[in-house]
């Protein structure tokens, strides 16, 4: 049950009074305030849509008093006087929410409405966000606020990686409403890596609890020289210096990692163009015995010790075990390779 104070009669009295209510009564309370604005009750401002400053209205205020004012949701754009913004920024609109650190929505058409009636001609320079929400008292963080936080967290792993990274491509939210100004919001994951990346925020409270949590994201591009083939190479090549360069190329867009140039000697496990990036997974050891070398074929029982010539049906590496074919009798047995030239069987 609402209670009516006696009290000299002011225009928004009434309004004030229904504000109490609650977020429904609210409502009803800004219908009600551009209802009184209609009947002549606002003040009249002067402007024309050919001015040079516009006034940009914010999708997202924190109001402190009981009347929202102009200047609390919205700011000046373009060549306009400070006395003439005050002025204006000073003009009420209607009552605040009345439950505090509780964000209330107020749609483009309720809010051109509201405006049109409180600044009369002045309206016609307003550029309206889709919805504005409001919250009584508290913080309200934007999203160029957030992408700041992100950066800061991310940055010295940033730092950490080869060449060049840098952000991008930020996808967060617009605005986070805070009770109060002691909250903080931080960026629980300090972790980055080339290409998309999750930004898990949370609102942290005094105490150090976390009252709610929520997320965005980063795109990281990474560039740096990577190995490339300076020209075009076959499956099954060895691969030698004359046979690589460096490009520099974006991390981000690589498939997998790419080879760090170290190690070897390797050969291609696929052919790979010119300029073209040579990763890890296109590598694999250059094998002691390539298939189809004619390698010595030692048979080793302890008492009894022979050699004869065959041919490697596979590569094979040192100490690895092979198909090897006998070249006088012509069947297949399995040795293991000793060195470039010779296989043991035991």
């Amino acid at each position: 049950m609402i209670r009516h104070r006696r009290s000299a009669p002011t225009r928004h009295s009434a309004v004030m009074v229904s504000a109490l209510a609650g977020p429904m009564a609210w409502l009803a309370a800004l219908a009600l305030a551009v209802g009184l604005l209609a009947f002549g009750l606002a003040p009249a401002r002067a402007g024309t849509a050919d001015a040079g400053w516009r006034i940009r209205l914010l999708d997202a205020a924190v109001v402190s008093g009981a009347m929202v004012t102009l200047g609390e949701i919205a700011e000046p754009v373009g060549p306009i006087s400070p006395q003439a913004w005050r002025e204006l920024a000073a003009t009420p609109l209607w009552p605040s929410p009345a439950e505090p650190g509780r964000p209330m929505s107020v749609n483009r058409p309720r809010l051109q409405q509201a405006l049109r009636e409180a600044l009369r001609d002045t309206e016609s320079l307003c550029l309206y966000p889709g919805t504005l929400v409001l919250q009584r008292g508290g913080a309200v963080l934007r999203e160029g606020d957030l992408r700041a936080l992100a950066v800061r967290a991310l940055t010295p792993a940033m730092a950490a990686m080869p060449g060049e990274a840098s952000m991008q491509d930020y996808r967060l939210p617009p605005y986070v409403f805070l009770a109060h100004p002691q909250q903080q919001v931080v960026v629980e994951n300090t972790l980055a890596a080339p290409g998309r990346n999750t930004l898990r925020f949370a609102v942290r409270e005094v105490d150090g609890s976390i009252v709610r949590k929520f997320t965005g994201s980063a795109f990281v591009d990474v560039w740096a020289d990577v190995p490339c083939a300076a020209q075009p190479v076959n499956k099954d090549d060895v691969l030698t210096p004359e046979k690589i360069t460096r490009v520099r190329k974006n991390l981000a867009y690589l498939r997998e990692p790419a080879w760090d140039g170290l190690g070897g000697p390797w050969r291609l496990t696929r052919p790979v163009g010119a300029d073209q990036v040579i990763y890890q997974s296109d590598l694999s050891g250059v094998p002691t015995v390539r298939r189809g070398s004619v390698v010595t074929v030692l048979y080793d029982s302890g008492s009894v010790r022979l050699q004869v010539q065959g041919e490697a049906m596979a590569d094979g590496g040192l100490g690895e075990t092979i198909p090897v074919r006998n070249m006088q009798s012509k069947r297949q047995i399995y040795a293991a390779v000793k060195d470039g030239g010779t296989v043991v069987v035991r």
